[in-house]
């Protein structure tokens, strides 16, 4: 992962942008605001964008859009974009602390070499969304549809919605793994 160098090129602290366009743009070492003063980026949409190096303590998005993005080598530290809409991006080599991704709607995603401490997908719309060589700590689908979820690999310390899981492909080893956490769902006794 790529190292935030000081000063950034651009400083978005309480910047509001709320209803912006990104337009066929690269964002390159962007501050997107501390923890207390985020960038207002509600309803903000990024179109044929690229954002390499950029830090957000909190990136707020809600209602908000990504298409044919790539975010590469960046630091999230929550990522506020509930409702939101995602088609055709790729995170690459970035860290996140939290993904609210709740009420999304996210097709063709791929998160890459990405460390995910928890991602909230609850009640989302997902397609063709994949993690090769990342990992996600807590792992949250309550209420998802999945619709070829790849999600072999990953080892959450915690999954929810177990039941929201059909749709999503997992390998051998995740099957042990979650033998329990499964059995528990289905209100199977293992003796």
């Amino acid at each position: 992962m790529g190292s935030f160098p000081w000063p950034p090129t651009l400083d978005l602290t309480e910047v509001d942008s709320a209803q912006a366009t990104f337009l066929d743009c690269t964002l390159t070492r962007v501050n997107f605001g501390q923890a207390e003063a985020p960038a207002n980026l509600t309803g903000g949409r990024f179109s044929g964008t690229r954002v390499d190096d950029c830090r957000a303590d909190t990136w707020t998005m809600p209602r908000g859009s990504l298409l044919h993005t790539e975010i590469r080598g960046t630091r999230i530290g929550a990522g506020v974009t509930h409702d939101s809409v995602w088609e055709k991006v790729r995170f690459e080599n970035c860290r996140i602390s939290y993904l609210n991704l709740r009420g999304a709607t996210l097709t063709d995603v791929e998160f890459r070499d990405c460390v995910i401490d928890e991602i909230d997908l609850d009640r989302a719309k997902v397609s063709r969304v994949a993690f090769p060589g990342s990992s996600v700590g807590a792992f949250q689908c309550e209420g998802a549809t999945l619709g070829s979820v790849d999600i072999r690999g990953l080892q959450p310390h915690k999954i929810s919605g177990v039941h929201s899981l059909r749709g999503a492909t997992i390998d051998d080893t995740q099957l042990m793994l979650f033998a329990d956490l499964f059995a528990r769902e289905l209100g199977i006794t293992v003796e």
